[in-house]
């Protein structure tokens, strides 16, 4: 049984419906459920590069692992725990960092800057080199001190690598009484000269940041030398599940005195956020989904519909309702699958046309540091968005088979054809040929308007009049009043006059006024439904035009072209047709 649901699921999807809306509506929720995924996928992929471009520079500058105290500013290199750190063999080197906030001059320019004294290892633990705009990187010449500002900072004390000049540094003295009447002499000094300059393109770094020798940091902060605030490690594996295992270590071996921080927790902040935009932007495009998901719950509504007769076969073939239910589940299911792959094709095929050609550019010059949108496309995003859209998916097509009461429609449809057996007249639609029809004589029966006035009242075969002119049987009754006719002499028994009749409400020659709706009450001409007797509908049309032709022999022939909308608002055009004797019959 499970085959032959997701047989028939299969062929309705690709099957032409009975009504072509359908079709239209099944393909535009396949086609906004790809929209939609495609946009996620290109979403995420675009984050996802901006979030690695801006890991790469500060991977740049930033350690692999950095050691902090829990408490305090500093900590010490010649305890056990830290001084244990230098013989693992699974670490390739150990570079000590010690940062304070210090006052930097430069001729008539000063201004508040982060130093950062490093040691000669420091280059094994960050790309220093790679990061130079200006000049080179060095901190102690052999001789002199040295030191690299940021690109910012270096600008806002006007000078660069190539300026000779001494760089002037001041710390307050740690240690000791402040001298109220010297405030000066309150200040540790120490001053370097320019190298060059470095841009990690963060401001944190650029515009704060002036890297100095470890020594120089040391006096100026009245440190010794075992004193550090970090410990920077490069560890010698490279895999992130490697590293995480020596972090682990690490911090196993150092103790609750101490904290390990990745390349991820050193910069917590900004990673944060980066989740925290990326998990809206999902949470606003699965909205979007879910509302795209509204056709789908609308397409598979309409074709429960449509197939009724479907599901009676099925009924009487011994298909119970859960039955009947999973086929147009899945049929559901399909339509959101297909619109899925379509749009996780399309996403991914952009993303990599992104990545590879560069479609979309940013700006040109220096004003970005990149000049095309940057891109990665995870595997992750890729299995998370499809179990999303499948979910809703699923959700949508779920709703209408578990509302809409499958088996109502069953029964609903088992008893119209049960009717059907019982009476050979059962139309589908309005009919297109009509089998008797009268003339009801108004004669000139307004006052303002000199002309004669006829209804037209048809019926479909299997419905007639009695002799007290009431309706008998099941079929339809096609009615059409106030056609205005030129007089034929005070003709009583008159007959329309051949011509062409367009709805009008001017009451002129060959006009009929168009139909309405007033309070309820169709007026103007309308289509009226008659079962065993009993009106079951009424469609009231609301314009159109009449083509009267004559034959021999007092026949004539009416070829109507009508219009009425239907219950979504659309025009619909009917077009009966009648020929035969019209039978006179003087309104009374």
């Amino acid at each position: 049984m499970p085959n032959l649901e997701s047989h028939i699921a299969w062929r309705y999807l690709f099957s032409k419906k009975g009504h072509n809306a359908i079709n239209i509506v099944s393909g535009i929720s396949a086609a906004a459920v790809a929209v939609v995924t495609a946009a996620m996928i290109c979403v995420l992929s675009v984050m996802n590069g901006f979030g690695e471009l801006v890991e790469h520079m500060f991977s740049e500058f930033d350690p692999v692992l950095l050691v902090v105290p829990v408490e305090g500013q500093t900590l010490r290199t010649d305890t056990a725990p830290t001084a244990s750190l230098y013989a693992r063999e699974d670490i390739e080197a150990i570079s000590m960092q010690l940062e304070q906030t210090a006052l930097i001059r430069y001729k008539d320019h000063q201004t508040p800057a982060r130093v950062l004294g490093v040691d000669s290892l420091f280059t094994r633990t960050a790309h220093i080199d790679s990061i130079i705009t200006d000049g080179f990187y060095s901190v102690w010449d052999g001789a002199f001190d040295r030191a690299v500002l940021g690109r910012g900072l270096a600008a806002q004390i006007g000078m660069n690598a190539h300026f000779t000049g001494a760089l002037h540094l001041y710390a307050p003295q740690r240690t000791g009484r402040i001298n109220l009447m010297r405030p000066d002499l309150s200040l540790r000094h120490e001053h370097a000269f320019i190298a060059g300059t470095f841009a990690v393109n963060q401001i944190d770094y650029d515009d704060q940041l002036i890297l100095v020798s470890l020594p120089l940091a040391q006096r100026l902060f009245d440190y010794d030398e075992n004193t550090a605030t970090a410990l920077r490690i490069t560890p010698k594996a490279q895999t992130k599940s490697q590293i995480s295992n020596i972090k682990y270590q690490i911090s196993k071996t150092l103790g609750p005195g101490y904290k390990v921080l990745d390349r991820y927790e050193q910069q917590a902040n900004f990673f944060n956020i980066l989740r925290i935009e990326k998990l809206l932007t999902i949470l606003l495009l699965v909205f979007i989904l879910l509302i795209a998901s509204f056709n789908i719950i609308g397409s598979l509504s309409m074709l429960i519909i449509d197939k009724s007769e479907d599901i009676r076969i099925l009924s009487h073939l011994g298909a119970d309702e859960p039955t009947i239910r999973r086929v147009f589940l899945l049929e559901g299911w399909l339509i959101s699958a297909l619109g899925t792959l379509i749009g996780l094709v399309i996403g991914v095929a952009l993303c990599l046309g992104q990545q590879h050609f560069g479609w979309l550019k940013l700006g040109s010059g220096e004003e970005y540091i990149i000049s095309a949108y940057p891109v990665q496309v995870q595997v992750l995003d890729i299995i998370m968005v499809a179990t999303t859209v499948a979910l809703l998916g699923f959700l949508a097509a779920w709703y209408p088979t578990k509302k809409m009461k499958v088996a109502f429609l069953t029964l609903v449809a088992m008893i119209a054809i049960s009717c059907s057996n019982s009476t050979p007249y059962v139309y589908r639609g309005m009919p297109k040929e009509y089998a008797t029809a009268w003339e009801e004589i108004y004669g000139p029966c307004y006052d303002s308007v000199p002309y004669s006035v006829v209804a037209l009242d048809l019926y479909s075969q299997g419905l007639e009049l009695d002799e007290n002119h009431r309706m008998r049987g099941t079929g339809y009754n096609l009615y059409i009043s106030d056609i205005f006719v030129p007089d034929q002499e005070g003709k009583i028994d008159l007959r329309i006059v051949p011509g062409t009749y367009h709805s009008e409400r001017s009451a002129i020659p060959f006009t009929f006024l168009p139909g309405k709706d007033w309070d309820g009450e169709p007026t103007g001409m309308y289509v009226l439904y008659v079962e065993e007797g009993k009106l079951q509908s009424i469609q009231v049309l609301d314009s159109g035009y009449i083509v009267v032709k004559d034959t021999t022999n007092g026949v004539l022939d009416l070829q109507f072209t009508l219009y009425y909308k239907n219950a979504y608002g659309s025009r619909v055009t009917y077009k009966p047709h009648y020929q035969g004797f019209i039978i006179p019959w003087r309104k009374k």
